[in-house]
């Protein structure tokens, strides 16, 4: 069954280049109708993923129950591309179809906007709520394999098995409900409370292995909903299961996606019929939608960072993300360096391989994106000091804004940036300092004193201050120049790991410091210490002496 509502509206374009505007009154009830509110639930990279805010909501709410109340702002709606085909009609005062291209610049047309979405039946009890899940099985598999083809090129023929797969997973597992993203309501999930799933087995894993960690995360996340979308499995779940499978399954089919104002149709949805003004991009491409959500987020309420660095490089592909890159860099988002993040989280060379954590469900990494591109990634990338010094000779141009784009351009950053953390891997192989290894799982606290991205920067700093300082001496007194000594990554690598001699792994235990985040004072220390020890001042039995102790390495008081 499929409902329509029909709304007078203004189309508008605001410059000749800029997506199509409708501007319309709608109430929230039937906004909530056919426009979803994007969640992490469903496994869906691809939804804005932004978590609701309860507190917020009930505010919205009572603000609303004082009828003199109002909010003068408009809800921001965009259309799914793909859900949204044949879902949704412009028609000028005539009732004739409306083009894209008919509408020019700063010259309104009045017309009316027709919205149809998908209506299934009150479903009261879990024989009809099954029911209705499976009818709509097949639209939405073929929702999901097509976003899947789009965004990690996975054909069908290994969705098919990948999703049988997952079924037979989820069958046997002894807690089938456990496993499944939206086994919550969305009003009980925060964002550091999602249930997490089962380590995938190696044959799920084997057929994932040609993908990057956030395609293989994209993947296994929508298909892990559709391996439940199996009769035998849907019977055995209980009616709050399967009523939130329901309504994801209903979302999930909605035309619109809420690009700004989900908390006040959330809050108002339920008291009559309240109208908001809407500002809803009608033709917008899924580059545009990102954009816009990326660009309204980043004032007042903010999203997490390191979800908008996800929705820039998850949400979309490599081809989408240069068609607005000049646009996100004007809104100051710099996405080359978000680029710079992906690489190092996506490509198998990188020592940080899958360690990148974006805020979404069920994620293997642990260092958040946002702290791990300002504090490790932008030195290399953006060529700060004294990466700038130790490798100037390197880059090609006269002006520095030449030899930086060189930089970047030829991926000397990377190259330079992956001959020091391999040559730190390699120096710390199988001691558990440089480790992926958490010591709290659900929190995501590593194990290991360095792999955090306060201690990272420290670490990386003050390693490359040493040999910079080491490398301009011996420029000084044997006349021998920087690009003799760091002819290439090869020989970086090399002094590396030798300037990592002395640091051996017992420099990272029984640190009485913590708090490197909070505290300039305890950053000093920890680098300090470093470098005595590199510098062969201290060894780390000196500064570890219990009579006098290096403040790194004191016990505070408890």
């Amino acid at each position: 069954m499929e409902k329509s509502q029909a709304y007078n509206a203004i189309f508008f374009r605001q410059r000749a280049g800029a997506p199509l505007q409708v501007a319309f009154a709608a109430p929230s009830r039937e906004i909530d109708l056919w426009a979803r509110v994007p969640t992490k639930r469903t496994g869906n990279v691809r939804n804005f993923q932004r978590a609701e805010i309860p507190k917020h909501i009930d505010e919205v709410r009572q603000f609303f129950q004082n009828s003199q109340n109002a909010s003068p702002t408009a809800v921001v709606v965009g259309f799914d591309p793909l859900r949204s085909k044949n879902k949704v009609a412009m028609l000028d005062s005539k009732g004739a179809p409306i083009n894209d291209s008919q509408i020019e610049a700063g010259k309104p047309l009045i017309g009316t906007l027709k919205v149809t979405w998908p209506e299934s039946p009150a479903a009261t009890n879990p024989a009809d709520l099954t029911r209705q899940i499976l009818s709509r099985t097949i639209e939405i598999k073929e929702l999901i394999y097509t976003e899947l083809k789009d965004l990690a090129a996975v054909d069908t023929k290994t969705l098919n098995e990948l999703t049988e797969k997952f079924s037979q997973q989820i069958a046997s597992s002894g807690n089938i409900e456990s496993i499944l993203t939206p086994h919550q309501p969305i009003e009980q999930l925060a964002e550091e409370d999602t249930p997490s799933e089962p380590e995938l087995p190696p044959a799920i894993q084997a057929k994932l292995a040609g993908l990057t960690p956030s395609e293989q995360q994209i993947v296994a996340g929508r298909l892990t909903l559709l391996g439940h979308l199996k009769e035998e499995l849907l019977k055995e779940r209980s009616p709050a299961f399967l009523e939130t499978i329901y309504k994801d399954i209903q979302d999930e089919l909605k035309p619109g996606i809420l690009i700004d104002g989900q908390h006040r149709i959330m809050g108002t949805k339920e008291l009559g019929d309240i109208p908001f003004l809407v500002t809803a991009l009608p033709t917008a491409d899924w580059p545009e939608l990102a954009f816009q959500f990326i660009v309204t987020n980043r004032t007042a309420r903010r999203v997490p960072e390191s979800l908008l660095i996800s929705i820039v490089g998850n949400s979309l592909s490599k081809a989408q993300r240069e068609q607005i890159e000049q646009r996100l860099r004007q809104a100051n988002i710099r996405v080359g360096l978000i680029e710079a993040v992906m690489r190092i989280h996506e490509d198998e060379q990188s020592p940080f391989y899958g360690l990148i954590a974006f805020g979404l469900k069920n994620e293997t990494g642990f260092l958040d994106a946002a702290a791990t591109r300002g504090k490790v990634i932008q030195l290399w990338y953006e060529r700060q000091s004294p990466v700038l010094e130790l490798f100037d000779h390197l880059c090609q141009g006269k002006r520095r804004s030449d030899r930086t784009e060189y930089w970047k351009s030829e991926e000397v950053w990377f190259e330079m940036f992956i001959a020091f953390w391999s040559a730190t891997r390699v120096r710390y192989k199988d001691t558990g300092v440089f480790s992926a290894e958490l010591k709290d799982k659900n929190k995501k606290v590593p194990a290991s004193k360095l792999m955090t991205a306060t201690v990272l920067k420290i670490f990386q700093e003050t390693v490359l201050d040493y040999l910079n300082n080491f490398l301009q001496t011996k420029s000084t007194t044997e006349g021998t120049p920087l690009n003799i000594s760091l002819p290439n990554a090869d020989k970086f690598s090399e002094l590396v790991k030798n300037t990592l001699t002395p640091l051996t792994p017992e420099f990272f235990t029984e640190w009485g410091l913590s708090g490197f985040d909070g505290s300039k004072g305890a950053r000093d220390d920890l680098s300090d210490a470093m470098r005595k020890v590199l510098a062969h001042e201290k060894t780390i039995a000196q500064l570890k002496n219990k009579k006098s102790p290096h403040r790194l390495f004191k016990q505070q008081d408890s």
